[in-house]
């Protein structure tokens, strides 16, 4: 592979890496593509169960099923998000916990259990002994440019009409409630705060990434077909391109990005980088035979040379590895790419896939 990629360790060797070069990846990621929430610590959040049900009528009586609003509060103004999380009665406390980012319907992610789904197959998940919360995206940022004025955004008025070109965009957004949950689950005594894995599909995803970049406390990243922005390199992409995602969904990222439209090789990163802020923790890549848009060669290449980070820590990585043939997934010590034969999705054999990983690596 000759992509041109910018180099990841840019010299640093791994004390390099942990007290220079990681956040300066970071901090080029955060400023060139998704962008930072300003002043956030400006924000004052707080945690109220609306719901706890432990009775017949949830999963068969197999589960604890909390409804949690997070309350965040900023210059007088407020937002409140929910999710909904499932813990197994059975298994030993404390328990491993899932976060499932659900960029889809109610039907895809019902927390009343009414619509059964394997985008987000929760009774599989709570059988194998983990609690998992899901939230709506849509039900923090709208998945439509609304003009900064709705969810989250209510709580920044200064920025209607004034945002940096470096400003925060969607997937930011949505990333900062993964952290959120993350947080809620980390100070429940149910859940192992050291076990907390966090799974997202296409938009999911790259949300998934860019949480498990900027909070080093998940235990375990899984991305689902993320391509473009994501899991897949820009450059020399066969894929979904900059200008064509951004032309689609430009509110996802700040402003930076769309200077790249026509010219990633420009780029100051690249996506194995944003890969590598993963490490040394398990990383999952999700890739399908028939997703030509998200690019699964990109993806695994942007895997591949991630993986050279993981080896700075004595963590086997993919450098001897080629790409698979289909329904063969190749792994290192802490890393898989999962390469199916299917479509943009994400089905309950994914699942399998994803639990087994965890099983070892959680």
């Amino acid at each position: 592979m000759d992509r041109n990629l910018p180099d990841i360790l840019n010299g640093h060797d791994l004390s390099g890496w942990k007290t220079k070069r990681r956040t300066e990846v970071l901090n080029l990621i955060r400023e060139y593509l998704f962008g930072g929430i300003p002043d956030e610590e400006s924000i004052k959040i707080d945690f109220r169960v609306a719901d706890e049900r432990c009775d017949n009528t949830t999963m068969e009586g197999q589960t604890i099923r909390k409804t949690v609003e997070v309350i965040a509060k900023r210059n007088g103004l407020e937002f409140v998000f929910t999710f909904v999380l499932f813990i197994p009665k059975r298994a030993e406390a404390p328990v491993p916990a899932i976060i499932m980012i659900a960029n889809r319907g109610i039907s895809n992610a019902d927390p009343a259990r009414h619509f059964l789904s394997g985008f987000w197959p929760a009774e599989m998940i709570v059988s194998k002994g983990y609690a998992t919360a899901v939230f709506l995206t849509q039900s923090v940022a709208p998945d439509y440019d609304e003009g900064f004025t709705t969810g989250f955004h209510r709580l920044f008025p200064e920025l209607v009409n004034n945002r940096p070109d470096n400003c925060f965009g969607t997937i930011s957004v949505w990333s900062w409630a993964v952290n959120k949950i993350y947080e809620y689950l980390s100070l429940d005594s149910i859940i192992n705060a050291d076990k907390i894995a966090v799974v997202g599909h296409s938009r999911g995803g790259k949300t998934a990434l860019w949480a498990g970049a900027q909070n080093e406390k998940i235990a375990m990243v899984v991305s689902s077909c993320a391509g473009c922005a994501g899991d897949s390199l820009a450059r020399g992409a066969t894929g979904e391109k900059p200008w064509q995602i951004n032309k689609r969904f430009p509110y996802w990222f700040n402003n930076n990005y769309k200077s790249f439209d026509h010219n990633p090789e420009m780029l100051p990163f690249d996506q194995h980088m944003l890969l590598a802020l993963i490490a040394p923790r398990p990383l999952f890549i999700s890739a399908k035979t028939l997703d030509s848009w998200a690019d699964p060669m990109g993806q695994f290449n942007s895997l591949k040379e991630a993986s050279k980070v993981y080896e700075l820590y004595g963590i086997k990585g993919l450098a001897d590895e080629h790409f698979p043939k289909p329904d063969l997934p190749i792994s290192g010590t802490r890393l898989t790419f999962s390469y199916r034969t299917g479509e943009h999705d994400l089905d309950y054999e994914d699942w399998n896939r994803i639990l087994d990983f965890a099983d070892i690596n959680l």
